[in-house]
């Protein structure tokens, strides 16, 4: 039985996911490839905390019981943070390449 204090994968994956949303906004308004580097630096270093979280309350979480493995949702919800840090690692790279050039060339 987990502590009611512990994370829970759901609550990191919710209090993670929703900013990480707005951040991915914030990068297609972004008007310059330098704006864009930087917003893909905040997105990559906020899927790294979740990362760190997620792998944190999943610890937390215990072994599963022998021969039960994690459920489908569990699953996603532990690989998410590694997709988005994934992503915002390439988006840096590209607009770190494309810094002096205007968007739309």
């Amino acid at each position: 039985m987990s502590n009611p204090a512990d994370p829970d994968l759901v609550k990191v994956t919710e209090v993670f996911l929703i900013p990480s949303s707005f951040i991915v906004a914030a990068l297609g308004t972004a008007d310059t490839n330098p704006h864009r580097a930087c917003v893909s630096l905040v997105g990559l270093v906020i899927s790294v905390l979740w990362w760190a979280c997620s792998r944190e309350a999943l610890a937390e979480r215990g072994p599963p019981a022998a021969g039960s493995p994690l459920s489908r949702r569990v699953r996603v919800m532990s690989w998410l943070p590694v997709f988005f840090s994934a992503v915002w690692v390439v988006s840096l790279a590209v607009h770190v390449a494309l810094w002096d050039r205007p968007l739309g060339h």
